[in-house]
């Protein structure tokens, strides 16, 4: 049951929160006892801690929110476990494909392109990362508009999802496009961060809105637009002269809504638990707000799909403010006299 406990702030009490991620299904149970060690478990066991400082509950900022806006149910584990079966989805393959998008010209989109390489072969550890050749966005029939509130080119997202749907490799867990080009989904939203296809293993994410150089507006919604074309070179033209630059900070953004959209992709849903990578986004302040990493149910289904250990995942990673939580937690819990846990990093 879903509780209120101030203003803003929700979450789902402690039963609910370890049924959705070790399951009441004794199949799904023993398999929970034979992935994780004992610290591992003692880690995730925060998702149900009462007295948690790692995971936070979740919070309804604004009327306008995803949380509100989307009230879907929750996915915990189970039914995560039953969806992948239903989809018979080829984990035999290994290879996670990025796709650039007129991405390849100059420091930017090579620094770029390393820093995302490099934090999704972490993010999914045991996966291997194979960033395609730039392609122009010339080359995809896709249909384009002009976005008013922020004065920019926008790209629709439906044909670039043909495009990489119809040229995925043959060894492609999934392809992701990646592109610095405004998206918009329809012509009702004002801008999406990405989409995917359903099914079909493929999506697209823009981070033309993480940077700094981006005009930001407030509305999320548009009145239809009265044309769209595909799109010609004068658009492309427009689109690749509006330079965008990224800080560090605007990078983690970056990297944010890739790993966010990978999971999509493995079969992950949003997330309605905790705080976690797989909240769903409507505004900026949304993706600025969400965290990096996945909650304690979400990375239950990641390392179900990927099959890494966590505690090499997160040693590889190397993430300082993860590696001072888990020795906090693990502290914690040997003054309490439960067994000694390892210092992974």
């Amino acid at each position: 049951m879903l509780q209120c406990r101030h203003a803003q702030e929700f979450s789902f009490g402690p039963r609910a929160l370890k049924d959705a991620l070790i399951s009441t299904n004794p199949a799904l149970q023993e398999l929970y006892s034979k992935a994780f060690s004992s610290a591992e478990k003692l880690f995730l066991s925060e998702a149900y801690n009462p007295h948690r400082t790692l995971f936070c509950s979740l919070f309804i900022r604004t009327a306008f929110d995803w949380l509100l806006s989307h009230p879907d149910a929750p996915e915990d584990f189970e039914t995560f476990y039953y969806s992948l079966l239903r989809r018979k989805q080829r984990f035999c393959r290994k290879h996670i494909y990025l796709q650039p998008i007129d991405l390849s010209e100059g420091s930017v989109g090579v620094s770029l392109l390393d820093s995302l390489r490099s934090c999704v072969e972490s993010f999914f550890l045991g996966l291997r990362v194979k960033c395609l050749p730039s392609i122009p966005v010339s080359s995809i029939h896709c249909c384009y508009r002009h976005n008013q509130d922020s004065d920019r080119v926008q790209l629709h997202t439906d044909g670039i999802l043909n495009f990489l749907k119809n040229n995925k490799p043959m060894d492609a867990l999934c392809v992701l496009g990646l592109t610095l080009a405004d998206l918009y989904p329809c012509e009702t939203w004002s801008f999406t961060f990405g989409k995917f296809l359903p099914g079909q293993e493929v999506g697209v994410c823009s981070f033309a809105r993480f940077s700094g150089d981006f005009p930001q507006v407030g509305c999320t919604i548009l009145n239809p637009s009265p044309w769209r074309q595909e799109v010609h070179d004068e658009a492309v033209e427009q689109a690749r002269n509006q330079t965008l630059l990224f800080n560090m900070l605007e990078m983690l953004q970056c990297c944010k809504v890739t790993c966010h959209e990978i999971c999509h992709l493995i079969g992950l849903g949003n997330c309605r638990w905790l705080q976690c990578i797989m909240q769903g986004a409507l505004s900026l302040d949304e993706v600025l707000l969400r965290p990096l990493e996945p909650c304690p149910i979400c990375l239950r289904k990641l390392q179900y799909v990927v099959g890494f250990k966590l505690i090499e995942r997160y040693r590889f990673m190397g993430r300082e403010s993860l590696g001072m939580a888990w020795r906090v937690i693990c502290n914690g819990k040997q003054q309490q006299g439960e067994e000694k846990i390892p210092n992974v990093f």
